[in-house]
């Protein structure tokens, strides 16, 4: 069976597609915008949405808990503290992080003002720098979010810290998260995902 994910080249889709690569899984990818009527998958036309033989699931976090438990992956431990740490952080990453830049995007597509755009964008730049820089003290104790081996919170923080070149400001990461995605993005299912979107990764450039 192969699942089917509709994706947009770059968004946080692609952070799900990396996880289902990490996993092996069978993947037909079909890009939103030449999907017809596609607000009948998702009403507010937002991607990622993961048809599972008819069960239409949407929101990255919801997605890959889905498939991790579905397949018993042991990047979701099954029990305990590990568990509770690996979703917090996917929770971390998919609505704190995430939604932090979608406000970078919301401005420098519906602010006319140049003026008062670049006001904006710098300001919430410093409010997501700030947020990398928790992580960054965060990540002083191990490699990844979660731990000593890669979760699915780490394939979309790397992916979402790819998003700084859309915007005119440098948007600082420190050593820490660096490192992380430098390990992430560098991996083989990544790479894949980066390679089949034709997206340039310059996060750790």
């Amino acid at each position: 069976m192969t699942y089917k994910l509709y994706y947009s080249p770059g968004a946080c889709s692609m952070g799900v597609h990396a996880v289902l690569n990490e996993l092996n899984l069978p993947v037909e990818l079909i890009k939103a915008a030449d999907t017809p009527n596609f607000e009948t998958l998702s009403p507010p036309k937002t991607v990622p949405v993961l048809d599972d033989d008819g069960l239409i699931i949407r929101e990255g976090a919801a997605i890959i808990l889905h498939i991790l438990e579905k397949h018993n992956s042991d990047m979701l431990p099954q029990t305990g503290e590990a568990r509770t740490k690996v979703i917090e952080w996917l929770m971390i990453a998919n609505a704190t992080i995430h939604v932090a830049y979608s406000k970078l995007f919301f401005i420098a597509k519906n602010i006319e003002d140049e003026d008062l755009k670049l006001s904006l964008l710098n300001k919430q730049a410093k409010v997501i720098e700030g947020l990398w820089k928790s992580i960054d003290e965060h990540l002083k104790t191990s490699d990844y979010v979660a731990g000593d081996k890669p979760t699915p919170a780490d394939f979309l923080l790397t992916t979402y810290a790819n998003w700084g070149s859309f915007f005119p400001m440098e948007i600082q990461l420190g050593d820490n998260v660096k490192k992380m995605i430098t390990n992430i993005s560098s991996r083989p299912s990544f790479q894949k995902a980066l390679q089949v979107e034709e997206v340039d990764y310059k996060a750790t450039a």
